[in-house]
C-alpha cells in the first residue's frame, strides 16, 4: 500500500474513542499509553487488541533540517522514502517533539466485534480509573499509522499550552 493511500485510510477510518485527560508535559517526555482495536484481517469474527505506549520527547521548536526520530514504527516506514513529502510534513510540522518511541505491549486476538472489544476495554479502564490511556479504533492494515495520528492529535491539543508555559518559564528566568 502506498503511503498516501495508507494515510488516507488511517485518516478516514481511525476513531479516537478515548483520549488521555492531561496535556503533554512541557519540560519532559510524556508517556502516551494506548490500546488499539482493529477488526482482524482474516474476517472470521475476531479482533486484534494491541496495547503499548509512545514516549514523546519534550516539545521543541522545529527548525528546518532538524532530524526527527520515530522508533518502533519501523514496519510502517520501511517502504517509505525519507524524502516523501508526506513524511517531511509529518516530521516537521505536525510533530513538534523530535523523538517518538513506540513500545509495543500485548497483542491479543479475541473473538467478537470491535464494538464489544471497545466496551470491554472502556469498562476495564473505568474500573482502573485510568485517565492516561487512549483507546483507538483503527483499520488493521494501518494500525501503527493510526497510533501515530493519535499521538499527533495529542501533540496538537497540547501545543498552545506548551508554548505558553515555555514563554512563562523564559520570562521567569529573565530572558
Amino acid at each position: 500500500m502506498e503511503l498516501d493511500e495508507a494515510f488516507r485510510l488511517a485518516q478516514e477510518d481511525t476513531k479516537f474513542v478515548k483520549v488521555r485527560k492531561n496535556l503533554l508535559y512541557t519540560f519532559g517526555a510524556t508517556r502516551l499509553p494506548y490500546i488499539c482495536i482493529s477488526k482482524a484481517d482474516d474476517g472470521d469474527g475476531f479482533v486484534m487488541v494491541r496495547s503499548g505506549k509512545v514516549l514523546a520527547d519534550k516539545p521543541q521548536i522545529a527548525l528546518p533540517g532538524e532530524v526527527f526520530s520515530f522508533e518502533g514504527f519501523e514496519d510502517f516506514w520501511e517502504n517509505v522514502s525519507p524524502e516523501d513529502p508526506v513524511v517531511a510534513l509529518a516530521r516537521r510540522i505536525s510533530m513538534p517533539p523530535s523523538k517518538y518511541v513506540n513500545t509495543a505491549g500485548s497483542q491479543l486476538r479475541q473473538p467478537g466485534s470491535v464494538e464489544e472489544a471497545v466496551q470491554r476495554v472502556m469498562n476495564r479502564l473505568e474500573n482502573d480509573n485510568d485517565v492516561r490511556a487512549g483507546v483507538i479504533e483503527a483499520p488493521e492494515q494501518v494500525w501503527g499509522l493510526s497510533v501515530l495520528l493519535y499521538v499527533g492529535s495529542q501533540v496538537a491539543r497540547s501545543a498552545q499550552s506548551n508554548v505558553q508555559e515555555h514563554l512563562e518559564h523564559l520570562r521567569f528566568r529573565g530572558r
